[in-house]
């Protein structure tokens, strides 16, 4: 296991929204993949009501001041939106770094946090848990518990 150690990094960037009322909700999914692929730290939708009592969501992604323009024109190129709002915001992030757990033959990937040379956090790659659930015909409950079984065993707890 690749021990980090260290306290977060102060990462200045951007966040943007929109809100968007008329976009067909099954476009959200590909929405978010093209923010992510154009360089959004990440992305996501919080629905609410708007003017009217319309149903609608507030779309969110934060990015580097550098990527802005790109993240920009997917919003605009990607929904119905006609206006984004945008501010700068500090980001506090945690060193990581990825190791692997074994479930059968399988190895999975994990995102290990810490702070101060102490782990804090571990998420198991969740693409891993269903790519390993399907091969080895069990639920992808089952294998996460296993990950997580396994990444405490290894020392990744």
């Amino acid at each position: 296991m690749t021990e980090s150690s260290g306290t977060p990094q102060r990462v200045t960037c951007v966040q943007i929204e929109a809100n968007v009322d008329d976009l067909d909700p099954r476009i959200w999914p590909h929405v978010i993949d093209a923010l992510l692929a154009g360089g959004a730290h990440d992305a996501w939708i919080t629905p609410i009501v708007m003017k009217k009592g319309r149903p609608a969501f507030t779309l969110g992604a934060l990015c580097a001041p550098v990527d802005l323009d790109a993240i920009r024109s997917v919003v605009f190129a990607e929904t119905t939106t006609i206006g984004i709002r945008e501010w700068d915001v500090i980001k506090h992030v945690l060193p990581r770094s990825v190791e692997s757990v074994a479930v059968g033959d399988h190895q999975l990937a994990t995102k290990v946090a810490w702070v101060d040379g102490e782990i804090v956090n571990r998420s198991i790659e969740w693409d891993d848990v269903v790519r390993v659930g399907a091969a080895l015909g069990l639920t992808p409950k089952a294998v996460l518990a296993a990950a997580v079984a396994a990444a405490a065993a290894e020392g990744q707890a």
